[in-house]
């Protein structure tokens, strides 16, 4: 009985490092990815000989489904990095070892012929200077990964200021509510019957900046305090935004879309600044 009952004790514990670190890599991801693909042309490289017979034509992956799947990612990264929790933690280091072995097993030596690594090298037909265009997106993005993953190991014993706090878990809330978002255009899409495809255009995904940046300010400036008026005006400040930016972007707007789409990431956001209660930064005196 007493296993049982240390075991229930840290189960909650486990599955918020589980969701933290899928939550730190599919922003990473996306962050990374995009700045890369706008920064290194992907849309020309791709489409060129030889490598063009092994990746499908920039754009023809959903973005929507692109980013369920790399949540999935990265709760297989979570459930696989639990037993190593307390290794990462101890040493100040630690997220330099992790990125180390994304590094050696996940890009250079895995046992994929992938590109940029030594099997890709020597088994595939994609030219040198291609293996070597992709590293600095991986190399970036997996750091970036590790550093979230073991800041948010060390939080415990090195805590951050206060201040520091409030923006991380604003942010935090904040992307974890973006994620609904995701499963009400899944859901669009599947009932209007359309291709994976149709949700590629970067100008599609644009709608949704707005909508993450007024999410992260009423996170942080709610504070717990006042949440169902604050979230009511995010809503109406969310569904505004997303007609506007349809009107004059993409041409027209799709009422009940703009009307529906809100409601999960709002109501997403209303249950964890409720249980969150953001600290406040302590007053200066003077």
């Amino acid at each position: 009985m007493a296993a049982l009952a240390r075991v229930a004790i840290r189960f909650p514990a486990s599955l918020r490092f589980v969701a933290s670190a899928a939550l730190s890599h599919v922003v990473t991801y996306l962050l990374v990815g995009l700045i890369a693909s706008r920064a290194l042309d992907y849309a020309d490289i791709l489409g060129r000989p030889v490598i063009g017979d092994y990746y499908l034509p920039y754009g023809s992956v959903d973005v929507v489904a692109s980013t369920t799947l790399q949540l999935l990612r990265g709760v297989l990264f979570g459930v696989v990095l639990l037993p190593f929790r307390g290794v990462l933690a101890a040493s100040r280091w630690g997220w330099l070892w992790l990125w180390a072995v994304f590094v050696t097993i996940g890009i250079l030596g895995t046992p994929a012929a992938a590109p940029s690594s030594f099997e890709g090298l020597l088994y595939t037909r994609l030219p040198l200077w291609f293996h070597a265009v992709g590293l600095p997106e991986m190399l970036l993005q997996t750091m970036a990964f590790s550093v979230l993953v073991h800041r948010n190991l060390r939080a415990r014993t090195h805590p951050l200021a206060p201040r520091a706090r409030q923006l991380l878990t604003a942010l935090s809330v904040a992307c974890i509510a973006f994620l609904g978002y995701t499963a009400v255009s899944l859901l669009f899409a599947f009932v209007a019957g359309v291709g994976l495809a149709s949700g590629s255009d970067t100008r599609v995904l644009g709608q949704f900046a707005a909508p993450l940046v007024l999410g992260f300010l009423t996170v942080l400036f709610a504070k717990g305090r006042w949440w169902a008026p604050a979230h009511a005006v995010l809503y109406v400040a969310s569904a505004a935004a997303l007609a506007a930016y349809q009107g004059l972007v993409l041409g027209s707007t799709g009422w009940l879309y703009v009307l529906l789409a809100p409601v999960l990431p709002v109501f997403i956001s209303l249950a964890m600044t409720r249980s969150s209660r953001l600290p406040s930064p302590p007053l200066e005196n003077g």
